[in-house]
């Protein structure tokens, strides 16, 4: 595969300054492809729903489309004294749910078990692995809605109320949803935090989202029902997130280090993301 490149535009005004005239060049650079690895994504939460896992393939990073779903797999979930097998959806190659409904538990250890697949078609089947203990303890108490006005931007801060307990280390990840809709429904757009920032065991009205005026899908007006999803997470959930955004918002000064895989709980090399975290919800009504 091949690329071609050509210089952005503080790159050639730098080259401008030190060198009269200047012009720019076009660098043909050769991306070599790379071996295919299994990409997972799934949880289990304290909600009583289906919980899920979505398999996936890794591909060349300017190939067309996306991933595509790792059908006709064995995925296993195991916990206390039960293994459950979970279900591909029909419509939707990848998706493996569970048969039933459950609520999970705070404090009980999940492990994800994927096999009968073969990945870089060798012939040979792998198998996958992974684990995450529920997190919980920490007691949400409510949200408020604090109105912030600048010179050309304006709207609400959320700020959060929350008590957890100071003998143990917490990780917190926040979802902001208006009138039902989520609006922090991608990766970038989820914040997490760690308790390291208050040793008091209390979080006094700290903010953890922004609803812009600006922004028609979140703007507040009078009756709009404004809810806060409080996730306690593990730390290898919390590591996975910040790694991941940093990717996504890329490197800075400007010649940074090359970037590197986001870290994984999964086993064998495989890449992605198994995580069983409690949640919590906290309502208000814009008066």
């Amino acid at each position: 595969m091949r690329l071609r490149l050509t210089y952005p535009w503080y790159v050639i005004l730098l080259m401008a300054v030190l060198i009269n005239p200047a012009c720019t060049e076009t660098i043909d650079i050769d991306l070599d492809s790379t071996y295919t690895r299994l990409v997972v994504e799934g949880a289990v939460t304290t909600d009583s729903i289906k919980h899920y896992v979505i398999l996936s393939r890794t591909s060349d990073y300017f190939s067309p489309g996306l991933a595509s779903g790792f059908a006709d797999a064995m995925v296993e979930l195991t916990f206390g004294n039960e293994t459950i097998q979970l279900i591909e959806n029909p419509e939707d190659p990848g998706l493996y749910e569970t048969p039933t409904a459950f609520r999970g538990v705070i404090g009980m250890t999940y492990d994800l078990n994927i096999s009968q697949v073969d990945v870089n078609q060798d012939g040979v089947e792998e198998s996958y692995n992974a684990s995450s203990t529920m997190a919980g303890g920490s007691e949400l108490d409510g949200i408020e809605l604090q109105y912030i006005s600048f010179q050309a931007e304006s709207g609400y801060s959320v700020l959060m109320y929350a008590m957890h307990p100071t003998e143990q280390r917490d990780w917190f990840g926040f979802k902001l949803i208006k009138n039902g809709n989520l609006l922090t429904n991608s990766l970038d757009q989820y914040s997490v935090i760690s308790d390291e920032l208050f040793d008091s065991g209390y979080f006094p009205g700290f903010p953890v989202g922004y609803l812009s005026d600006n922004e028609p899908d979140e703007a507040v007006l009078p009756g709009d029902t404004i809810c806060l999803e409080f996730n306690c997470i593990e730390e290898a959930y919390y590591n996975f997130v910040v790694e991941a955004q940093t990717e996504i918002a890329g490197y800075y000064p400007l010649f940074s280090g090359p970037p590197s895989n986001v870290v994984s709980n999964i086993s064998n090399g495989a890449l992605g993301i198994f995580a069983a975290y409690s949640i919590q919800r906290s309502y208000l009504i814009a008066e």
